[in-house]
């Protein structure tokens, strides 16, 4: 019984290691996403900035037709 625990044991031992140098070998070799997550960050950005002045363009257009409306019914 003895000898079973020390193999299972050992197994699990190996089996941790294994598992921790995976993890440290992963973050090794992790790529630098820095700079495409700069270029999203600008495309959002733009994209942002390009939907709100839409926004506001389309609400004055709005309110000026409104006015003139009540303006021609005056």
């Amino acid at each position: 019984m003895k000898n079973l625990k020390n193999i299972l044991a050992t197994k699990r031992a190996k089996a941790g290691l294994l598992v921790t140098s995976f993890i440290g070998s992963t973050s090794a070799f992790a790529a630098d996403h820095s700079e495409a997550i700069n270029a999203a960050v600008t495309d959002g950005t733009t994209n942002y900035t390009a939907i709100i002045t839409g926004v506001i363009t389309v609400a004055a257009i709005g309110f000026a037709i409104g006015m003139i409306v009540s303006k021609l019914r005056n």
